[in-house]
């Protein structure tokens, strides 16, 4: 979709990026205002333009090294009209930009109170539904917890060269999922001592066999969903409102862990940990596959993030 990009910038800096976006196709509207920025000093340039003219504009600024003596900001418009340009925006996609999908990410799993809450309660609430064997529990903490995105900072930085997104995203996976675990452990010692000792036969209970163990329609359909999730991304649709998370085996699997700890069941919580390896393993790997394939096919911008 159209972008609109606001660069406050010394005026030096301001007229060398004129200079270089006047040739690009899918500028459509361009403004300045001198000396209106008071932090950093200069001028605002305000353009208004095409998704792939952004990605060109992002290009040269990265080359200018914009960002470094002024500041860079990108927003949606809720809609862009222009007679002239009318043509090219009619034909945008939903196709975004690998800033606006490390910006996304970054604000969705970056190591806060609220994302550790929610992937603990969201372990609390799968072991309740594998300790009960009802269905819906566990689906309603597949869309709570946002543990998808953590994942997919890994490939993303690798194939962006984004390189503080591997190291960041590999500290917001470890801490989620722990929390999760632990949230899966604390609700599963709670649900003994009601019941009065560990459920029998809870890794025999339909569910928490399903998700602690391999089988080829399972992995098939993880395999599925973990292509689907990188797409959505690209889309700038949320992955929670979506259900991928629901075809993947993440959020059920390490609740299992949890739950086997918890009850000394060392055999299931490995089981547990075996599916959830592979689900992540195919998450990371096709979220490779696609967003290298974008890069190859649809975005030309091969300069790192900023």
């Amino acid at each position: 979709m159209p972008r609109s990009i606001e660069i406050s910038a010394p005026s030096q800096t301001i007229d060398s990026i004129l200079e270089r976006i006047e040739p690009v196709n899918g500028v459509v509207g361009l403004s300045r205002q001198k000396r209106a920025s008071l932090s950093p000093p200069g001028d605002v340039l305000t353009i208004h333009a095409t998704d792939d003219a952004t990605r060109s504009l992002l290009a040269i600024l990265t080359d200018l090294d914009a960002s470094v003596d002024g500041t860079i900001s990108l927003s949606e418009p809720t809609s862009l009209l222009s007679s002239k340009h009318q043509g090219l925006i009619n034909k945008e996609s939903n196709e975004t930009i690998w800033d606006d999908m490390a910006f996304l990410l970054r604000r969705d799993t970056n190591l806060s109170s609220n994302y550790l809450i929610l992937m603990t309660l969201a372990g609390a609430i799968t072991a309740a539904g594998l300790w009960s064997d009802t269905l819906h529990l566990i689906v309603g903490s597949m869309i709570i917890a946002p543990a998808f995105e953590p994942l997919l900072r890994l490939p993303l930085g690798l194939i962006t060269r984004a390189k503080e997104l591997i190291p960041s995203g590999l500290i917001s996976t470890g801490a989620g999922y722990l929390a999760l675990a632990m949230g899966a452990a604390f609700a599963t010692m709670i649900l003994t001592l009601w019941e009065s000792g560990a459920k029998p036969g809870l890794a025999d209970q339909q569910w928490v066999d399903y998700w602690s163990s391999l089988s080829f329609s399972g992995v098939l359909i993880s395999c599925f969903g973990a292509i689907a999730g990188p797409v959505i991304v690209t889309a700038q649709r949320s992955v929670m409102t979506v259900g991928v998370m629901i075809t993947l085996a993440l959020i059920p699997s390490m609740g299992i862990v949890g739950m086997g700890l918890a009850v000394g069941d060392l055999a299931l919580a490995s089981q547990g940990f075996m599916r959830w390896c592979v689900d992540a393993a195919l998450v990371t790997t096709m979220s490779s596959m696609v967003f290298g394939l974008k890069k190859r096919f649809l975005h030309h911008r091969l300069h790192a993030l900023s």
